[in-house]
């Protein structure tokens, strides 16, 4: 399921709280909704409504992580990829077969990590990509150093390209959630029992059912923009595109 659509969801759960509390509090004798027992409720619900608020600072601090290290990579793979590519171009025209390979590489990462449209799907773990990258090693190894400037200029290019690999692979590896299933199950239900309360002492009028949904959407985004930063090469907050975009200029040149 996607992040839109579980936001959806925790939209509909949430606000269908808050309509529950409203048709409950409609039936309940009125010494249930005496000024003590609203009292009581609204004490109880500060405790949940404080929980609710540790947890999502929890879930914020865990999505923020995950997508800052991601911006990272991506980052420090961009930058990489020059400097293999003015390596090689020191080398002299016999690496221009690897800076061919090299090029390839960052265009099909590019369309990896950054799949035209909006709905277009990252492919992270993609083979072809992997072996393309395999290749740009492979023509480096086929190189024949003739002094200690082309050995030196050798060695850090293959540092380099294995430096790209490791980055690449954790990419893959952390292409996973790191928001634990159980704390966002946990969360929807505190915030659906925070606004059955509100629902059940609210005025059964449109303006406070309108409010109420109006809240429920609030919050519901909200939780949708932070599991968008944990998955941040697709949906509305994603990694930026610009350092891969700027090194595929940059060794077009």
């Amino acid at each position: 399921m996607r992040w839109f659509e579980i936001g959806l969801v925790i939209l509909l759960v949430v606000f269908s709280g808050a309509m529950l509390g409203m048709l409950i509090g409609r039936f309940l004798p009125p010494h249930h909704l005496s000024s003590e027992t609203r009292a009581v409720i609204s004490v109880s619900m500060a405790v949940v409504g404080t929980a609710s608020a540790l947890v999502l600072g929890l879930l914020i601090s865990s999505a923020n992580s995950s997508f800052s290290i991601r911006n990272t990579e991506v980052t420090r793979m961009s930058a990489d990829i020059i400097r293999l590519d003015q390596l090689l171009r020191r080398y002299g025209p016999e690496a221009d077969v690897a800076r061919d390979s090299l090029r390839r590489y960052a265009a099909i990462k590019f369309d990896d990590l950054f799949p035209a449209g909006l709905g277009g799907k990252p492919h992270v773990d993609n083979p072809a990509t992997l072996e393309t990258l395999e290749h740009v090693q492979d023509s480096i190894l086929a190189l024949n150093p003739r002094d200690n400037r082309q050995h030196w200029l050798t060695a850090q290019s293959l540092q380099l390209a294995a430096d790209i690999s490791e980055t690449r692979w954790l990419l893959v590896q952390q292409s996973a959630s790191s928001i634990p299933l159980p704390f966002l199950i946990l969360l929807v239900f505190w915030l659906t029992l925070l606004f059955a309360s509100f629902g059940l002492f609210a005025p059964r009028n449109f303006t406070t059912a309108v409010a109420l949904f109006l809240c429920s959407l609030a919050v519901s985004a909200g939780i949708e923009m932070v599991l968008d930063m944990d998955n941040p090469f697709e949906g509305l907050v994603r990694v930026s595109s610009a350092p891969m975009s700027h090194a595929m200029e940059v060794i077009r040149h």
